[in-house]
């Protein structure tokens, strides 16, 4: 029953994620929101929903290693996992105001959850300074987006049919995604919690794992197929974006909700893959202004060497690892 858990948790998150999409940016474009604000704001925020109602659904049960874990380990699998994936398949342009804006918020907003990860907690006041800072990158991307006016900046990746679509239907969509968001987030967490508990394994391992690959499926389906249809710069964009919503509206709200706790094990071994897989970007954009295959065949390695490190095979490693981050801090 757990795997069936797990399962229908993850279909309802990947088709309440859908759903919430298209429903919020087809009210928001009838009522004449522009294309450029609906992408920065609903369609980011939507593709981060499941991430935030399993975090939230943790929270309240008590489960910080899941609701923290969840959060760390999606923004791992999307630099490493989906990133690597998606360089192999077809090379990663990069654009320039997404290397210097967009990467340079999401690495300081991964840096601040660091700090504050070294408390121990994640307070109401930590959920609050999240989300004014993400509020206040929202206005400024939208003002910095206008003022350039371009048509690139003028293109979000939306359903071109779903401003046609019926007001009545359009809030169907809403409805459905909402309810769908919540039943799957709470399958996904029951029946990751069972699992670990059967198989000997903690919260930690398991949501930084399963959970976040879970829901990271609709990221990496987007990728994907955005590699495939040459579009090179959405699965970046859309990754960093990812990773940036993570941080400070899913812990934002979260902690809001419940503060949570974040772990000694997170803090000593975790957060210093999401650093550096989040910071290898930088190097490799550089060096090119694009991921290549290799450059996407070493991001996947370190992800591949990452789960390898946080399932026990690599005690050595991780032994060797534990004690030079130890010295560090």
């Amino acid at each position: 029953m757990e795997f069936l858990y797990l399962i229908g948790g993850l279909v309802l998150l990947i088709l309440g994620g859908d759903y919430l999409v298209k429903g919020a940016s087809g009210l928001a474009l009838k009522f004449d929101v522009s294309p450029m604000l609906v992408g920065i704001t609903v369609v980011a925020l939507g593709t981060s929903a499941p991430e935030l109602l399993v975090s939230v659904s943790a929270a309240l049960k008590g489960k910080s290693d899941i609701a923290v874990g969840n959060v760390v380990g999606s923004n791992i699998a999307n630099i490493g996992l989906i990133l690597g994936i998606t360089a192999m398949i077809f090379p990663i342009a990069f654009r320039k105001r997404t290397l210097s804006f967009d990467f340079a918020v999401m690495m300081a907003a991964s840096v601040l959850f660091y700090f504050v990860g070294l408390t121990g907690h994640i307070t109401r006041f930590h959920g609050v300074v999240f989300l004014v800072l993400l509020i206040t990158y929202i206005v400024f991307s939208y003002v910095r987006e206008y003022r350039l006016a371009t048509p690139e900046s003028e293109s979000v990746d939306l359903d071109p049919t779903v401003k046609q679509k019926p007001l009545s239907l359009l809030a169907v969509f809403v409805v459905i995604g909402s309810v769908a968001l919540v039943f799957g987030a709470g399958w996904l967490v029951e029946g990751a919690e069972v699992i670990a508990r059967n198989f000997g394994v903690s919260d930690r391992v398991i949501a930084i794992t399963l959970v976040a690959f879970g829901t990271s499926v609709p990221e990496l389906a987007a990728s994907v197929i955005a590699a495939f249809r040459g579009e090179k710069d959405i699965s970046l964009g859309n990754l960093i974006g990812s990773n940036l919503f993570n941080i400070l509206a899913v812990l934002g709200i979260t902690s809001l909700i419940k503060p949570i706790d974040v772990a000694d094990q997170i803090m000593t071994v975790d957060i210093w893959w999401l650093l550096a897989t989040s910071f290898a970007i930088l190097p490799i954009g550089i060096t090119g202004m694009r991921i290549g295959r290799r450059g996407g065949a070493l991001l996947f390695g370190a992800y591949a060497l990452y789960i390898y490190v946080v399932f026990g095979g690599g005690a050595v490693i991780e032994g060797v690892y534990r004690s030079i981050m130890t010295n560090f801090t």
